[in-house]
């Protein structure tokens, strides 16, 4: 299954729950900012006050957000998304994320009626027990998971990635990427369903009109379509201990791996330090909050290649393997290939990553590059046996490559390599960055 791009607007999700009393605690921070906010919508604090939302407007904790007639899209600080439909209900029981994964960030949630689309961000990304979304139907625990949910007298959702556990008094379930289910009730098991909930957004019938970036209105103001603001989620920032692969030059290319790395970021997403080291000279390729990737200069005036993220886990590349699922990836971004004299060579000017994850992860990738003004294609195989990080090779005459492979993200939703190509008088190295 191909996961190039996420939409709010074109993809289905899960999310659901009881609404439980969790106990209420003050932050200064607010939990969330709506992004935009279409027809009468509003938020109720815990003073009983309402409030009109309107775009920028903060969501704290204990509000319950009313989307009556229109919609509403909020962003929360720990890069989480929640499309909320018409005539929904949702509030925000308890909320904690300080910019890091200490194990204190919470996100608990209850969806008292209506339906959501959302993405989930950091928080219970470590500690699952952390995020939990409730209705009095059925309870949704996550692992790192895009859903949709419709709640009404029953409940039914769709996962458009990751997985979900749907738990009530019947039993819980399981739901993975492409999966849907349904609860009848709060003591019947949730099943799997064969028909997929989709929450179409229809225009807002109340409320005055709210120009919004997207939209398109007639000459009476009415709205024509709404486009929602696709997710653009939070650079990893602060000290993490992640998943690496750098790339250097020693007594020849080296290239090691790392699942332990203690590497730290600024609050823009730049690299600042690499296993205690202080780096100079960072030259940044990318950073989506999941992956990122780069070159840096020592304090020794080394070069090095990096790519880092956290990896994907054991349990997600079995699910994976048990789905049969062949991983479409495509370049997001990529490093100038650098040699040993610290000087760039070239650029890498295409290339494809696929991996059948039922097939003891057999991967292919096809690349192509300008070298010291000359053009090198070649495709590149291997396996990931199961695991988050595998080495690729190929050769097309003289010209050779290799790579060292790190599967990055929920259910493997990304992908980076440090490669290595020579053809005799050509010795360089570079990052390749992919996304499915």
């Amino acid at each position: 299954m191909s996961h190039d791009r996420f939409s709010l607007n074109a993809r289905s999700f899960l999310l659901a729950a009881i609404a439980a009393a969790y106990p209420v605690v003050g932050y200064t921070a607010p939990a969330a900012r709506v992004d935009f906010a279409v027809g009468n919508v509003t938020a109720t604090g815990l003073n009983g006050q309402s409030r009109a939302l309107t775009r920028g407007a903060q969501v704290d904790q204990g509000d319950t957000v009313n989307t009556n007639g229109g919609r509403a899209q909020l962003h929360f600080s720990d890069g989480a998304f929640v499309s909320l439909q018409p005539e929904s209900q949702f509030r925000i029981d308890q909320y904690r994320y300080d910019g890091k994964q200490d194990g204190n960030e919470k996100g608990f949630f209850s969806l008292l009626k209506g339906g959501l689309r959302t993405i989930t961000g950091l928080v219970g990304r470590t500690n699952k027990a952390n995020y939990q979304v409730t209705t009095s139907v059925a309870t949704i625990g996550i692992r790192g998971t895009e859903y949709t949910i419709q709640y009404g007298n029953s409940v039914s959702g769709s996962v458009g990635e990751g997985e979900i556990n749907v738990c009530n008094t019947g039993g819980c379930l399981s739901v993975v990427n492409g999966e849907s289910y349904y609860v009848q009730k709060q003591d019947t098991k949730p099943v799997i369903s064969s028909k997929r909930t989709d929450l179409p957004p229809p225009p807002p019938t109340s409320g005055p009109p709210q120009v919004v970036a997207g939209e398109t209105r007639d000459k009476d103001g009415n709205l024509t379509t709404t486009t929602e603001v696709a997710p653009v989620p939070p650079p990893i920032t602060g000290t993490q201990t992640l998943s690496a692969i750098t790339g250097s030059y020693c007594s020849g290319a080296c290239v090691t791996s790392s699942s332990g790395a203690v590497v730290a970021f600024d609050a823009n997403g730049n690299l600042v330090n690499y296993f205690s080291s202080t780096v100079t000279s960072v030259q940044m390729g990318g950073n989506d909050g999941i992956i990122a990737w780069g070159t840096f200069i020592d304090t020794n005036s080394k070069l090095t290649q990096f790519v880092v993220g956290a990896p994907t886990v054991s349990s997600e590349l079995s699910a994976l393997n048990i789905a049969q699922t062949i991983g479409t990836y495509t370049l997001i971004g990529s490093t100038p290939v650098t040699n040993a004299s610290n000087q760039v060579i070239g650029a890498l000017n295409s290339g494809s990553l696929t991996i059948n994850f039922g097939n003891s992860g057999a991967a292919t990738a096809n690349m192509n590059w300008t070298l010291s003004g000359a053009n090198y294609s070649t495709t590149m195989t291997g396996f990931t046996n199961g695991g988050s990080q595998f080495s690729m090779a190929g050769s097309s005459g003289a010209f050779s490559a290799a790579a060292s492979v790190g599967l990055f993200g929920p259910s493997a939703s990304r992908a980076g390599m440090i490669y290595r190509v020579t053809n005799g008088s050509i010795d360089g190295l570079g990052v390749a960055a992919f996304k499915r």
